[in-house]
């Protein structure tokens, strides 16, 4: 008995759930370099802070960048989530 050729209703299910998956990669990497730029910046930001600014309780710059690099990641995990 040979197999049957899949219908176009179940190709276009097929087409639309790769689609999505496609979407939401895309936007999974998005925020990788979104999070990849932001500490980048973050981190020579708070080294420049950290080399002029005068005070000794200045060490908490550097706790800064990484917490926008995990709230960035998490909104745009929400928003990947978000496609399913």
């Amino acid at each position: 008995m040979a197999p049957s050729e899949p219908s176009r209703e179940d190709l276009e299910r097929l087409l639309h759930a790769l689609e999505k998956l496609q979407r939401r990669r895309r936007i999974i990497l998005a925020g990788y370099a979104v999070a990849a730029l932001t500490m980048i910046v973050g981190q020579l930001a708070a080294l420049y802070i950290y080399g002029t600014w005068d005070n000794p309780w200045r060490g908490w710059v550097f706790f800064v960048p990484f917490s926008l690099v995990g709230g960035s990641l998490w909104l745009f995990g929400q928003w990947a989530k978000k496609i399913r």
